[in-house]
């Protein structure tokens, strides 16, 4: 009997080996595209496709067993990892939080209508805990304690690493660091329906309504971003310090003095090794300059040894999450 048991323990043991070694199908679905690759260890091994997000949920869906039907035809996987927006229950699959740029997508239950249509494992993840996951397998931040991705862009998203596994929360909410409070003084409206958000601030929106308040009252002569006033964009803000307008510069240091508060805010109660910012603004920032003011506004225990970096995932930290996500959590094994 033993001998059966020991066999039986030994064929698992290849079985997961064989397994956490195939590729795996990392997908990334964002309101406007959807991007997917093959990953293997953490590496994506394929090139990268593209199709553009469809407004409807089944038509999402479509798209996405197209994706994995062509991949399907030239590599052998072993699973499907999925990245989407919203709050995912992980366990099953669900989305049980949707977004505005997904209409309709609350309540998919993705995991199980994939499964029976590609006859693969699939496993579903938030887009910003992907990422995370994702730059934690970076060779550069394996074996840290704890590891924040903050992602700035139209908005603020985030995801969370300790001891290389991802932080889900209580109701698979965790990671939602854009809607950390900095201000008390409801000024601003966050997109969320509750004021003065990190989001607010920090994001690009955020930005935005800074040098709204800081262009009002200046004269073209003063800034020619006056001219615009009402329409600026990130890109003429950072474009116009970049060519030496001093108010578009003070503009942008203030935007990094909102960035670094939810940073110290995420210093404080996590007390991390790293930051590692991605997104559409993530370039934009002046690390040096950020780093500073974390440590100027944290007790020095805190941020004396915290690093500040850019992603080097780029675009595929999302899809390479979560491909690795499902091998790691799903086929190998370990728990979710």
């Amino acid at each position: 009997m033993s001998d059966t048991v020991s066999s039986a323990s030994q064929a698992r043991e290849i079985d997961q080996l064989a397994r956490s070694t195939m590729p795996a199908l990392g997908i990334d679905l964002g309101g406007t595209k959807i991007r997917a690759g093959a990953v293997r260890n953490g590496e994506l091994i394929s090139e990268t496709r593209q199709v553009a997000t469809p407004d409807n949920p089944e038509g999402i869906i479509r798209a996405l067993c197209d994706l994995v039907e062509q991949f399907k035809k030239e590599i052998d996987l072993t699973g499907i990892g999925v990245a989407t927006a919203g709050i995912v229950d992980c366990s099953t699959g669900e989305v049980i939080g949707s977004t505005g740029n997904l209409p309709g997508w609350a309540g998919t239950r993705l995991k199980s209508v994939l499964e029976s249509r590609v006859l693969l494992p699939v496993l579903v993840e938030n887009d910003a805990n992907a990422a995370a996951y994702g730059e934690s397998r970076s060779e550069a931040l394996r074996g840290l304690t704890c590891v924040v991705v903050v992602t700035l862009g139209t908005g603020i998203g985030g995801g969370i690493i300790l001891s290389g596994k991802l932080y889900r929360g209580s109701r698979f909410a965790a990671g939602e660091i854009g809607h950390i409070r900095i201000s008390i003084n409801n000024e601003r409206l966050c997109t969320c329906g509750l004021f003065d958000c990190w989001e607010a601030y920090g994001s690009g929106r955020g930005l935005i309504a800074t040098a709204a308040q800081m262009l009002d009252g200046i004269t073209e002569s003063q800034s020619p971003l006056a001219r615009s006033v009402g329409s600026v964009s990130t890109y003429a803000i950072f474009a116009a310090a970049n060519q030496g307008d001093l108010l578009a510069q003070k503009i942008v240091h203030r935007w990094h003095e909102h960035v670094s508060h939810g940073m110290v805010n995420l210093a404080h109660i996590l007390n991390p090794d790293c930051f590692v910012l991605t997104g559409g603004l993530a370039d934009s920032v002046d690390l040096q300059l950020l780093a500073d003011m974390i440590a100027d506004r944290s007790l020095p225990v805190v941020s004396e040894n915290v690093q500040v970096r850019h992603s080097e995932l780029a675009g595929n930290a999302g899809l390479i999450g979560a491909a690795q996500l499902v091998v790691d959590e799903l086929l190998v094994g370990k728990p979710l």
